[in-house]
């Protein structure tokens, strides 16, 4: 029986994650954390159940880059440790997760008893120890007089740094009670913040100063470094003061593509435009949460030099040449706004952009007889991107799997408020599939509070989404919409450029895509152009279609057909290309990562 004023801590934990706009929680049950699940929907909270611990980090890093938190609940040992190479993307790419781990009842932790899931020596916290290794803050629930302030503080450090936070509730603390009426006053994200609006005003002043002296400057944003919660004041910034921007892989959710001085993602010379002769020529780099990691720059190779960057993440911002290019402390939030409010256009200089071209007007090859491509060719992975351009719509969400897709994919064109995801820095392969799931669920509790809710679109190879795809039988038990294009090439079509062309390990087992949404759980009625579903009347339950293609012709009915671009229900295209078909750009990378590996 709760007591007055007092609710069980496992509740409390719950609502304020939901006080946070965390509408679901993801993991895997386990006997350490059965209890504490049942204060899950009396705290507001939908539980969604994965097929392993694993899925279930990777759906909540996708839902916590739409949402801005989210939250796993996994078992000790052999749950959290699944998990863990989620968890440790989500740091690397600073995205704010919630882990909470349920652990044995302290008695057995304090008498180091030999518990299942331990290591059997007697250690029962190293998981906790190398939790902290990709957490930015940690907490142990052993005490309820402090159990409530240290809910608050990790879930404030996890928001306020945007990465994910350790939280081990043993068994025996679920029912614990701690004080209700805390929940009736917020949490304080700032609070531990050293941002000086006064230090903050000079730091203001000297980056104005560089901008204005500027012969050639650009703005470069990705989506590191927290500044993925600041999207709306970057494009404001952006749109104020007309400096040529362009996006990092990575951060081509960053930007909206409407914009006038917004020049794509910079690729360099495997770009559709080579953005590098400007970089290299550019004498100032203002840049938003870089993630310069060797495989979205080719190698570092299209870096700009090191002392023209001024680097800026959500609370810090890095000025070679000022204090010895020490870091300084900033609400970055607040630091753009006053950097906006006080930019004078006037005193801009106006670069010479003319190398940087137009990617919106870049086309595909035309369909013609006899030289060029005609409908009736095989689809291949050099322009199929650029054809899925016209078929984006306003509030779209793209997903780029971790193979060539996020090769291809990073040239599309967006509409307004479209946004691509895409890994900076972990490069997981699997992570894409389930992070979709994540994306489309959040997606659907926005749409639920009056906010468009777009398409979820994911571009997947079929060797990352073999990895992950027993989640496609969660996605049918949540009825998420989503529309898969799986680019089918039966194997690991990135590793054989790079070594083991014809090597049997770079294959695939040749699965049958289109009948797995049967195995995983569709049922008859759901199944569109099963006998069954010609019974059902239209839109009257979620439904699951599946199509293969394999020339251009294939390609374009499908784009022409209205209930696929409409994304209700579950689309899964399966795409046939050649087996070592890559994007043709790229061809001269592999290569050059095969040559290093012999280095």
């Amino acid at each position: 029986m709760v007591g007055r004023n007092k609710i069980p801590l496992a509740r409390y934990l719950f609502t304020r994650l939901r006080q946070q706009g965390v509408q679901a929680i993801y993991g895997v049950p386990g006997d350490f954390t059965l209890k504490a699940l049942d204060h899950v929907p009396p705290a507001g909270l939908k539980w969604i159940g994965t097929c392993n611990e694993l899925n279930g980090g990777y759906a909540a890093d996708g839902y916590a880059r739409v949402h801005g938190l989210s939250a796993i609940m996994t078992t000790y040992g052999v749950g959290e440790l699944s998990a863990i190479n989620a968890i440790a993307g989500s740091f690397a790419e600073w995205v704010p997760v919630v882990s909470i781990v349920g652990t044995p009842q302290r008695r057995l932790q304090d008498g180091r008893k030999n518990v299942h899931h331990t290591l059997g020596n007697g250690r029962p916290r190293v998981f906790a120890a190398m939790a902290r290794h990709v957490t930015v803050a940690q907490t142990n629930l052993v005490d309820e007089s402090t159990a409530a302030d240290e809910v608050d503080r990790v879930i404030a450090t996890s928001l306020r740094e945007s990465r994910p936070v350790y939280v081990e509730m043993p068994a025996d603390m679920v029912g614990k009670e701690v004080d209700a009426a805390r929940l009736d006053e917020k949490i304080d994200v700032a609070k531990g913040t050293v941002g000086n609006e006064s230090e903050e005003e000079i730091l203001r002043e000297e980056v104005l100063d560089r901008i204005y002296n500027a012969r050639q400057p650009l703005l470069l944003v990705d989506s590191g470094g927290g500044v993925r919660a600041l999207r709306d004041e970057i494009n404001a910034f952006v749109k104020t003061t007309g400096i040529p921007t362009m996006c990092m892989p990575s951060g081509n959710n960053m930007v909206d593509h409407s914009h006038a001085n917004f020049y794509g993602v910079h690729s360099g010379p495997v770009g559709q435009i080579d953005t590098m002769p400007y970089v290299r020529d550019t004498d100032l780099v203002l840049a938003f949460g870089p993630m310069f990691s060797d495989t979205q720059t080719l190698s570092w190779k299209v870096v700009p030099k090191e002392h023209k960057i001024i680097t800026l993440n959500r609370n810090t911002i890095h000025i070679l040449g000022l204090n010895g290019g020490e870091v300084a402390e900033i609400d970055l939030s607040r630091f753009l706004k006053g950097l906006t409010e006080q930019f004078d256009r006037s005193r801009l200089t106006t670069p010479d952009v003319s190398s940087l071209g137009d990617f919106r007007t870049v086309q595909p090859p035309a369909y013609a007889k006899p030289d060029g491509v005609t409908l009736d060719d095989s689809i291949d992975q050099t322009s199929f991107y650029l054809r899925l351009s016209p078929y984006l719509r306003p509030h779209d969400t793209v997903i780029l799997g971790n193979a060539t897709p996020i090769l291809g994919g990073r040239d599309l064109v967006l509409p307004p408020n479209a946004q691509i995801i895409a890994s900076g820095q972990w490069f997981s392969i699997g992570h894409m599939f389930p992070l979709s799931m994540g994306v489309s669920l959040a997606r659907q509790y926005q749409s639920q509070e009056g906010r468009p809710p777009g398409r979820t679109i994911l571009l997947d190879g079929d060797g990352g989404f073999q990895v992950t795809a027993q989640e496609l039988g969660t996605v049918i038990r949540y009825r998420i919409p989503m529309t898969i294009f799986l680019i089918n090439n039966a194997g690991y079509a990135y590793e054989r450029q790079i070594h083991g062309m014809h090597e049997d390990y770079n294959d695939l087992a040749p699965w049958r895509y289109t009948e797995l949404a049967r195995v995983f759980g569709a049922t008859e009625a759901q199944l569109v152009g099963s006998k069954t579903s010609q019974n059902v009347r239209k839109g009257e339950l979620y439904t699951v279609r599946n199509y293969t293609i394999r020339t251009w012709r294939d390609l374009e009915n499908l784009l022409a057909d209205e209930e696929f671009c409409e994304g209700k229900g579950l689309h899964f295209v399966d795409v046939r290309v050649g087996k070592f078909d890559v994007p043709e750009k790229f061809r001269v990378v592999f290569e050059r990562a095969g040559e290093a590996l012999g280095s």
